[in-house]
């Protein structure tokens, strides 16, 4: 199922967001199994939240490229084990960079599931004013910790007047602060999504306003099943503003129509959706298995017709009495191994040449230009070979060298 990507500043509330998601994709599903909207014969889907930072991997890691990269592989493992066709992979952390968002939407293409990317939309002040009040968590933490439990110690600071700058999700923040060196540096250094980028479509912004993310939107949109939450298509079919919206989205794609969303604002098509296709490309597709003896096979089919073609050059040097001696008047027809097809040579080319001896220096079967079009023709099926394409099987190998032979012979002027 699903891969949701989180993305925003650091301190924008991602790891609520995250929580969030999970228990509002919960209560989804149960809606839909209870209503029978999803059969009862199916399993549930799994739900997985995979955290980028842990105490082996705490927010320092972003001070060093080397610890970052790490950090980063972690939790790109364990997405991609989580990820199936029948769990929903919710990744905690900023994303920031679009590469690896862009690595992980090809492994979800590739398990031919649907991806999308949430972002946290807090502004830049609300996260350092959010990072500020960690900061002082922290150091009340510590002080307290490092008070004597016989001895109190007055309170002689003013109580701070209450603000708007905690996390607009109403419950204690628990986690832990960035220095506030760092938190700039990766506030300059983020990557926003974008929908001109397929890898960021469809694309959902959470505004810092917004008490809940768009559930209902991202729900259809990566699923393709109606939200328990989404009216009920209107029944008349009086042309009002809202049935010719609804009927413009009834032609739309999904990713076009969920591209961006709040949870206050959205509009979505009614009725069934479908699950969205996903089409395979070139960075996803498994590469086609190719036999290992393939090169060998070519190497050793053409050597022996090459060797052929020498020991005819041997046995009748000379041009004139080739042609003398061929059953075909209008040319030179060498019989070779591994080929149905002879090697043949047009008269007026073989003896139109700078030199009467066919295997000569300049000579139309001379053995360094022999070799030179092998390598060339064994260069250019290799190509197939390393891309993981179907190539030439063994029993074609030789038809195919003595049809490229002909066609360079049969253009020599």
């Amino acid at each position: 199922m699903p891969l949701i990507l989180l993305t925003g500043y650091p301190c924008s509330g991602i790891s609520h967001r995250a929580h969030q998601l999970s228990t509002l994709l919960e209560s989804a599903q149960t809606e839909l199994f209870a209503s029978g909207t999803i059969p009862p014969t199916k399993p549930r889907f799994k739900i997985h939240v995979v955290e980028t930072h842990d105490e082996s991997n705490p927010r320092t890691v972003y001070d060093h490229a080397r610890t970052e990269k790490q950090a980063r592989g972690v939790a790109f493992a364990k997405a991609k084990r989580a990820l199936g066709r029948d769990s929903f992979v919710i990744l905690d952390g900023m994303n920031y960079i679009k590469g690896y968002r862009y690595q992980l939407w090809c492994e979800a293409k590739a398990l031919g599931t649907t991806c999308c990317v949430v972002h946290v939309g807090t502004p830049i002040d609300q996260c350092v004013a959010n990072n500020e009040a960690r900061i002082r968590r922290q150091n009340a933490q510590k002080e307290s910790s490092d008070a004597p439990a016989d001895k109190e110690t007055p309170d002689t600071t003013t109580p701070a007047a209450p603000t708007t700058t905690d996390l607009s999700p109403k419950e204690e923040d628990t986690q832990e602060p960035y220095p506030p060196e760092l938190l700039n540096n990766l506030i300059f250094r983020y990557e926003e999504p974008s929908t001109h980028s397929r890898w960021d479509k469809p694309l959902f912004t959470i505004p810092w306003e917004d008490a809940e993310p768009p559930i209902a939107d991202i729900w259809t949109a990566l699923t393709g099943i109606p939200h328990p939450s989404t009216p009920a298509p209107p029944t008349d079919d009086t042309d009002t503003p809202l049935s010719s919206v609804t009927a413009s989205l009834a032609t739309a794609n999904i990713s076009d129509t969920a591209s961006v969303g709040t949870a206050a604002t959205s509009l979505r098509r009614p009725g069934a959706l479908g699950r969205p296709k996903i089409k395979p490309h070139q960075a996803t597709v498994q590469a086609a298995v190719t036999d290992s003896s393939a090169l060998y096979s070519m190497e050793k089919r053409t050597s022996a017709i090459v060797a052929a073609i020498r020991a005819f050059t041997l046995a009748t040097p000379s041009a004139e009495t080739a042609l003398a001696q061929s059953s075909d008047a209008t040319g030179i027809t060498v019989a070779v191994p591994e080929s149905k097809t002879p090697v043949f040579i047009p008269a007026h080319v073989a003896t139109t040449g700078s030199t009467d001896e066919l295997a000569g220096a300049g000579g139309i079967l001379a053995l360094p230009r022999l070799q030179r079009l092998r390598r060339q023709w064994i260069g250019l099926n290799r190509a197939y070979i390393g891309y993981g394409q179907a190539g030439l099987t063994p029993e074609q190998v030789g038809d195919a060298f003595v049809r490229f032979l002909n066609g360079d012979f049969a253009g020599d002027e």
